[in-house]
């Protein structure tokens, strides 16, 4: 009886690999790569989405750049948009891994001189990428959906993090 005791798992054990389990079934890994061409209306909308992750992306940058002090408070999140960025570009042009697939400019953009109107105007352009992002998936393939609002979700908690 205490060999059998020994041999089974632990709930905590169970519930551990059940999450990682899911976890791995439900990664952005098999969100963000695209198995065949999107119709025209879903390339429109995922251009959009591109173009915003670039301007999230340079504000970060320009906020960075003028606020040194809170670059290890914001870089996780512009990391976030990095990685939301080359998701999307996979999705754009299936199957290209590498992300770099449609090159979005990146928009002239200066950070406020105050350090709380820079946190004000991130939190806001995360709030509206979040709005955005809910009225891209109404539009949208399931496929897509899911992506757009798994990005528009991290957005909004991106804007309570700025808080």
């Amino acid at each position: 009886m205490d060999a059998l005791r020994s041999v089974t798992p632990t709930r905590r054990a169970v519930l551990g690999g059940t999450a990682a389990v899911l976890a791995t079934a439900t990664g952005c890994t098999s969100v963000g790569q695209a198995d065949a061409p999107l119709a025209g209306p879903e390339v429109a909308l995922l251009d959009g989405a591109i173009q915003n992750e670039a301007r999230l992306i340079a504000l970060y940058d320009a906020v960075i750049a003028a606020h040194q002090g809170l670059s290890g408070r914001l870089a996780p999140l512009r990391d976030h948009h990095v990685q939301h960025l080359a998701v999307l570009k996979r999705h754009y042009v299936p199957g290209s891994n590498t992300g770099t697939a449609t090159p979005a400019p990146r928009p002239a953009v200066t950070a406020p001189a105050r350090e709380a109107s820079a946190l004000s105007a991130l939190r806001s352009a995360e709030r509206k990428a979040a709005t955005a992002h809910a009225d891209e998936v109404r539009r949208a393939s399931p496929g897509l959906s899911q992506l757009l609002a798994a990005i528009g979700a991290c957005e909004a908690g991106h804007a309570q993090e700025l808080t």
